[in-house]
């Protein structure tokens, strides 16, 4: 088999190793999008964390600036009272959704969409990881189950 050592110089890939494109090198510009469940389990009032998809626990990396949100209701909320709820991490229970009535527009099915974080693209504290929470308050919700679409972008030290 005849051999063009011209093209096979051109594409070795010995000039890329000192250039290569990293996670370390772009994470600082890429967004990652993050699915968090509320299965509905504990619907009294408090703090609730968010978990991922198999019921496991998943945190925000300390430094991650939030972006947006995406509720999609899985079984609408409900309450015999006037519960709110609020969106936030662990030490900024609001930073995602200030307190909400459970059956405003941003939280029922046919008016759901993406909005942006409360806080605007602002930082979790510290470089420790933070749980996603749901804080229900006023009244206990009586029914209600939602996964959370939360969009952030990871500091790189």
């Amino acid at each position: 088999m005849a051999q063009n050592r011209k093209f096979q110089d051109f594409v070795e890939t010995k000039m890329l190793k000192a250039d290569s494109v990293t996670d370390a090198k772009t994470a600082t510009t890429i967004e990652k999008t993050l699915k968090f469940i509320f299965d509905g389990s504990s619907l009294t009032t408090g703090a609730k964390t968010l978990t991922a998809t198999d019921g496991t626990a998943l945190a925000l990396a300390g430094g991650s600036h939030l972006k947006a949100f995406y509720i999609e209701v899985t079984d609408p909320l409900d309450s015999a009272g006037s519960a709110t709820i609020a969106l936030g991490h662990t030490g900024s229970a609001a930073s995602i959704m200030a307190a909400t009535a459970y059956d405003n527009a941003e939280v029922v099915l046919a008016t759901a969409g993406w909005r942006f974080c409360a806080t605007g693209g602002a930082q979790v504290g510290g470089v420790s990881p933070s749980s996603v929470i749901m804080t229900i308050a006023g009244a206990n919700l009586t029914a209600g189950a939602f996964n959370l679409y939360l969009t952030i972008q990871e500091e790189v030290a």
